[in-house]
């Protein structure tokens, strides 16, 4: 029972001397960067349930001693190891904080990613739209018939190889047609 209690003590005086802000400037030396920090508050948890427990035997070992001339020492150790509890707890509140900003950056962040890829396919579609389309070039071709049917069948002929005829008129004893075709 009396080494128990010493190493108890030795325990709770060697956790003590992890003070609030000695943890605090870990956490300020931190690097910017978020890491991942899931395996870390994993491993706070067990600390957090370890200290918890050795808490609760220093408090059973502390009623069991009253009036015992180590209670002072007793006290004390269990004294820092409730302040060395609360103070990895914080840590641990501290840190899943932290984790919950960097996933929510991490969600704004791949928002952010998404609207510019939309924002760059609108402006590479604008681009395109905004280029004028070429005019196309024609090739011009006029024919001459003394009678109606005559010219038909040669506007027939023409038809055939892909001329448009768009103006047809009366020309002194005779008639005009005028037509078109795109040049390839």
């Amino acid at each position: 029972m009396k080494r128990l209690i010493q190493s108890l003590a030795c325990l709770g005086l060697a956790l003590g001397g992890l003070s609030q802000p000695s943890l605090g400037q870990a956490q300020e030396d931190a690097p910017a960067a978020a890491p991942v920090l899931g395996p870390v508050l994993e491993r706070l948890d067990q600390v957090i349930a370890g200290l918890a427990k050795v808490s609760g035997d220093l408090a059973k070992l502390h009623k069991a001693s009253e009036g015992d001339a180590k209670d002072k020492s007793l006290k004390t150790a269990t004294k820092q190891l409730g302040d060395l509890n609360a103070a990895v707890e914080s840590l641990a509140d501290q840190l899943a904080a932290q984790a919950k900003a960097a996933g929510k950056q991490a969600a704004a962040t791949g928002a952010a990613n998404d609207l510019l890829e939309r924002l760059l396919a609108l402006q590479t579609a604008a681009a395109k739209a905004r280029q004028p389309a070429s005019k196309p070039k024609w090739e011009y071709m006029s024919i001459f018939g003394d009678s109606r049917v005559a010219l038909e069948e040669e506007m027939n002929q023409f038809g055939g190889d892909g001329w448009e005829f768009f103006n047809i008129t009366s020309f002194g004893r005779g008639s005009a047609a005028f037509a078109r075709r795109l040049v390839k």
